[in-house]
């Protein structure tokens, strides 16, 4: 039986989650206001394209969040970026489900950690609770952060129809646009892509050459979005994460017909192709 997963958002942890959102705002893309997480001193700001969305994270109780978010469990993405010292940029793609506890056992067995699941809640600007649980999983070999996984306790159908009714959702000025692929730095791709893929239990791709990065690429199928594990052949992008990061996230790509672009912002560098939606 298959694990029934998907993309679900990746995080960009920023300094000001209300600055990235007016920057996307000014592209054309409709972000906005997403809520607190009371307990941990943190709130993020949303740019969702459909189901799928980027979490820009920011925190503005640096002393609760040093009590509690920092002291998370150790595959969190909270845990994750004081253990960075707040460096600005991507930390963790969530991937989607609805059996938290299944998974949680069959990761056990594939000899990952697993923490959880944990129940978690943040207020929305118009002051309802949203309510979520979550499951951690880490691998104690490796520095490339792995996924975390969500439950929204509805389907998604349920979860759009919520979301557009609360103009989460909406159409963007820029056009319609999709989240393709999310791309991460490593040293060794076909080991790494070939642990994800037991993991995880996603095909992979053959690998291809990337001129842009400069870099062998290897691809898993992840309904959603495709994950890439980018191992620099030189100077370049991913040459330059792994030198100042080590191994991590540090891409996402989108396609929008109308809007092509490529930039860095807090951390974060984005991919905008249009042509065949084909990441």
């Amino acid at each position: 039986m298959s694990l029934n997963i998907s993309f679900d958002h990746v995080i960009h942890y920023i300094n000001d989650a209300h600055e990235l959102k007016d920057e996307w705002l000014n592209k054309g893309f409709h972000a906005v206001e997403g809520g607190r997480h009371e307990h941990r001193g943190s709130y993020n700001t949303l740019l969702h394209f459909g189901i799928e969305y980027i979490e820009f994270l920011a925190i503005d109780d640096f002393e609760r969040f040093k009590r509690v978010g920092a002291q998370d469990v150790k595959d969190s993405p909270f845990y994750a970026i004081g253990d960075d010292q707040f460096e600005e940029g991507f930390y963790k793609v969530c991937i989607r489900t609805r059996n938290l506890d299944e998974l949680a056992e069959r990761f056990r067995k594939k000899g990952l950690q697993v923490n959880g699941p944990v129940p978690l809640s943040r207020k929305r600007p118009d002051g309802t609770l949203l309510e979520w649980s979550l499951l951690f999983v880490g691998d104690e070999t490796s520095d490339l952060p792995l996924p975390f996984f969500i439950d929204w306790e509805e389907t998604d159908d349920e979860r759009i129809a919520g979301l557009k009714d609360a103009n989460v959702i909406h159409p963007h000025e820029a056009g319609n646009t999709s989240i393709t692929g999310f791309t991460m730095a490593v040293h060794d791709a076909k080991q790494t892509v070939n642990n994800w893929a037991k993991w995880f239990e996603l095909d992979v791709e053959e690998p291809v050459f990337d001129e842009t990065l400069n870099a062998t690429v290897y691809t898993l199928n992840l309904p959603g979005a495709k994950l890439h594990f980018a191992e620099p052949q030189g100077n370049g992008l991913v040459q330059d994460t792994l030198t100042t990061r080590g191994e991590r996230p540090f891409e996402l790509r989108l396609h929008n017909a109308n809007n092509v672009s490529s930039f860095t912002t807090k951390g974060a560098h984005y991919s905008i192709s249009g042509g065949n939606n084909n990441a």
